[in-house]
């Protein structure tokens, strides 16, 4: 239905859509936006024009076997992609065969965009080293200060007392 339809157009989650063979049948203008790629250039192509180095062919052979299972079905987990100038990706994606008259007829995927995510997390555990320095310099100070207060007071008491042995002679 249309309305179906706008709500994909309009959606600002990327979605992508495969035939049986792997090949890219429709991309929505959110996909388009983050990696870069307009639908006339990779209608046809498959999903590997995103491809990223960050997984190794296993894991995608994993996905797959889990997809394909008739037991499971779907797929759904964390993967970095890569847009079309090279700009990683980090998403959470997730696969769902489309079925018709009880046959697949293809696969739908659905990916947010995890890069203010990751950038916050990345951000608060900067954070969190910082904070940790700043405490474990504040301890370190405290242990060094403590035996160097002894040792100017030490010193003191000693400049103090020669000067009082140097007046009695």
């Amino acid at each position: 239905s249309s309305v179906f339809f706008r709500c994909v157009e309009d959606s600002a989650e990327t979605i992508m859509i495969t035939d049986l063979q792997g090949k890219l049948t429709y991309v929505n203008p959110a996909w388009e936006s983050v990696y870069e790629y307009k639908r006339t250039e990779v209608l046809g192509k498959t999903p590997n024009v995103i491809r990223s180095q960050h997984h190794e062919p296993e894991f995608y052979k994993k996905m797959w076997d889990q997809i394909l299972n008739p037991q499971i079905g779907t797929w759904k987990g964390e993967l970095v992609n890569r847009s079309k100038s090279g700009k990683e990706i980090p998403v959470l994606l997730s696969i769902t065969p489309i079925k018709k008259d009880g046959g697949v007829r293809g696969y739908m995927g659905i990916a947010l965009d995890m890069r203010e995510k990751k950038s916050m997390e990345s951000k608060i555990f900067h954070q969190d080293r910082l904070a940790s320095l700043g405490l474990l310099a504040s301890g370190l100070a405290h242990e060094i200060g403590t035996p160097l207060a002894i040792i100017r007071g030490r010193a003191e008491l000693m400049k103090n007392s020669n000067r009082g042995n140097a007046e009695l002679v």
